[in-house]
This record gives structure tokens, sequence and C-alpha cells, in this order.
């Protein structure tokens, strides 16, 4: 991955949306997961990306959703496209220099860019589903992106938990109370079941999986996920709104947290960025009492003929591959990407996640942090310390941008230091 890459180094914490549910007496758990949301209008495309870790060959997760998804409404989602919204939006570790700083017209940034495949197989249905109890109604099965889908109605969490063990399968213990609160609201489950050839060992990504479908309520559910999570949880979550309605997401329902960014970071000693960073991110989760959102990225990404989309600095290709956000539910080359970093534990997660359209158009801010250097101490401020009250600064001859043998007039040097310091994407 690219040095810029924070999320790659960040100790990953066990979340994901659904909860996963495994052969009886098997210990099955999610370690992280990426969930991509366009919204257009009342339509949400969801698309699921996520890792567990065990030794199974057979595995499910169970998943609320709002209505009765058939076939068409099923797909493979693309990892690649994931992989590239995830590293366009990552908070961003960058190194200047003097000759950076002061160069930066001429010389620009580079870009790179890591990109995964995504495994499209079809299988067909291989189990003959057992009914358990007249409690639960199976109301279409199908196959799917890989998966063996089967979409339920429940009137109680005892017969829900009834279908999956006589199916084979197991729900973490303490899980009743929390799926009966999504039957009473209405919610259907969608079980999605694999079966793989070889039980792997370590972590190993699910094939993405993509839901479509139409709902007033445009959120997340978390609480589910919990059965299934050892200890704190994490999900990231990007939002694709349109450009000219929906504009910035947020989170109604849990406090927002706010990081510092813009400034240079002091590493401890032997501590790298990524994990500096996973320290800033825990802090402050800490002080918000245990749960809360970090708004990591949020820009419009409208194309620049023979360019892209703008970025400061790249961490991907500065293009959608495809050039078109469609796969994700907005058919446009342009969109608004919200990216939110979300914590909680089995503790404080007492709501699903409630997702809001701002409205607010055109805004552009991204988490960025520059590697500590002496010299540039009069351009940006230490993290947690402010401004320096004695800065290092370049040499007089980069003032400015051009090599200069005399220094700036007072109003010159203010001029130019106030340029450099309004500098953010």
């Amino acid at each position: 991955m690219l040095l810029t890459l924070l999320l790659a180094t960040v100790t990953p914490s066990h979340a994901f949306c659904g909860t996963f549910v495994g052969a009886p007496g098997a210990a099955l758990t999610n370690q992280s997961s990426r969930v991509v949301i366009g919204r257009d209008g009342d339509h949400t495309v969801l698309t699921l990306a996520a890792d567990y870790t065990g030794d199974l060959a057979d595995f499910a997760l169970v998943l609320p959703v709002p209505s009765i998804l058939g076939p068409n409404d099923v797909s493979v989602g693309d990892s690649t496209l994931i992989e590239w919204v995830d590293a366009y939006s990552t908070p961003r570790a960058v190194a200047y220099t003097c000759d950076d700083l002061f160069d930066l017209q001429q010389s620009g940034f580079g870009c790179g860019y890591t990109m995964g495949c995504s495994d499209s197989s079809f299988g067909g249905m291989s189990d003959v589903i057992v009914m358990a109890d007249d409690s639960v109604t199976v109301e279409a099965a199908f196959t799917a992106a890989g998966y063996e889908i089967v979409v339920l109605s429940a009137e109680e969490s005892s017969g829900l938990f009834s279908w999956l063990q006589a199916n084979g399968y197991e729900v973490p213990r303490g899980g009743d109370e929390i799926l009966q609160e999504y039957i009473d609201a209405g919610s259907y489950f969608l079980a999605a079941k694999v079966s793989l050839d070889s039980a792997p060992s370590g972590n190993t990504w699910l094939t993405p999986l993509r839901l479509s479908y139409t709902s007033e309520f445009f959120g997340l559910p978390i609480r589910i996920g919990t059965i299934s999570a050892n200890g704190p949880q994490e999900v990231i979550v990007y939002t694709i709104t349109d450009t000219a309605r929906g504009g910035e997401v947020g989170i109604a329902n849990y406090p927002e947290i706010t990081l510092e960014s813009e400034c240079m970071w002091r590493p401890e000693a032997d501590e790298d960025m990524g994990s500096w960073y996973a320290r800033e991110v825990e802090d402050a989760v800490a002080a918000a009492g245990g749960a809360g959102w970090i708004r990591e990225f949020s820009a419009d990404l409208v194309p620049t003929e023979g360019t892209g989309y703008h970025c400061d600095p790249c961490t991907a290709e500065p293009a959608i591959p495809g050039g078109s956000f469609a796969p994700f539910g907005l058919n446009s080359e342009s969109a608004h990407l919200t990216r939110i970093r979300m914590r909680y534990d089995a503790s404080t997660a007492d709501e699903d996640l409630s997702l809001y359209e701002s409205g607010i158009l055109g805004a552009s801010s991204q988490l960025r942090y520059i590697g500590y250097d002496h010299a540039l101490e009069f351009v940006y401020p230490v993290c947690h310390e402010g401004w320096v009250a004695d800065p290092g600064e370049c040499p007089s001859s980069y003032v400015g941008g051009c090599t200069m043998p005399a220094p700036m007039s007072g109003l010159g040097v203010l001029a130019a230091l106030l340029l450099l310091r309004r500098r953010s994407s």
C-alpha cells in the first residue's frame, strides 16, 4: 500500500453491520468492514466488504433489510471500486521539505494506487432449506454473487434462532433481544451463505455483496453486528450522493468527533504514522464516551478534462475506475464522497446509524498530517502544541516561491504565510 494510506497500518477493530453465524461450536468473528452506500432519492445501493476470522468451510451472515429482496436486487460488488474509494478518501500522511512547499506549483504530487480483484463466480444452491417452525417464513431463496441467499421474515427471535440451528448454523449467545428489536421494527432478514472449497487460516475477505432497495430510511444496521464481535468495533462508511442535491453526509444519532489536522505530528518513540493516528482516534472516542464518528473526507468529485478529480495529495488514481459511480447506485461520473469512521462497542451502540444528507453542497475537507520538520514550523502548527513560539524557517531564498537575494518586506512575508496557512483541500 502507499505510504500515505493510514488505514492499512491502523490496528483493526471488530465490526460489521451484520452478524456472522457459523457451524455450531465454531468460533467465527469479523474483524473489519467497509460499507459503501450510494443514495439517490429513496433508492439505496449498499455494498458490503468484510473479512472474517475462522476455520470453516461453510459460514453465513445475517443482515436486516427493509424489504424482500430478489435475485435482481443482489449482485457482486466490485472490490476494485471499493479499494479505490478507500484509497482516494483515506487520511493523508505527507512529508514536505522547503523545496516541496515553495515549488508546489511546478512539481505537483505523484499518484499511486493498489487495486484488488473481485471473484464474480456463481454457484448453485447446494443445501436443502429446513423449516424449524411456523414463526419463520422463507420469503425468497436464490443464488447470487456467489452466495446462497435466503430472505426471511420472523415473528419471534426464538423462531429465527431455531431456523438457523435447523439449517446447521448457530448465532452467538446473547443475540435474542437485539434480533427481536429488528423483528418488532418490521425488518426482514437476509441470510447469505458461502460454501468454501477449503477452510482458510487467518483473515479472509469475503466477496463484496451488493444490495439494492428502496426505503425512506437512510442508515446502517450496526447493533446486530455486536452479537458476533469481540470488544470495541469500527466500521468505515463511504457515502456516494448527488453533488447537486444530497451533498455532505453525517450521522444524526451519535456524536461527531473532530480531530485536529493540517498539523505536523510528533510521534512517540518507535511510533509510526498509523499507530499515531490509531491512538488519536482511540483517545478522541474515549473522551466522547466510547461512541462517535469522525468525518475523514468530504468533497465533490467532479472530473476535470484530462486530469480526473482534484486531490491533494493523490492517494489513488485521480479518476474512478470505469469513469462512473453507477455501480454504487449513482449514474454519474460526478458525486459527493463522504468518508465516516464510526467507533462503538456493545454497550454504547444503542441505536442503528441514522444517516442524513445535509444539503451542504461543495463541502471540501480531508484529514492530512505533515511529518514534523523544524524548518516548517513557520508554515504549520504542531499537533496538540500549536504554533511554535520561536519557529524554525526555510532559508529566505525560498520565501515567495522564487530565489531572492534579500528578505521580503514584512507585508510580503505576511501574505506568503497567510497563503501557506490556508492550504487545505
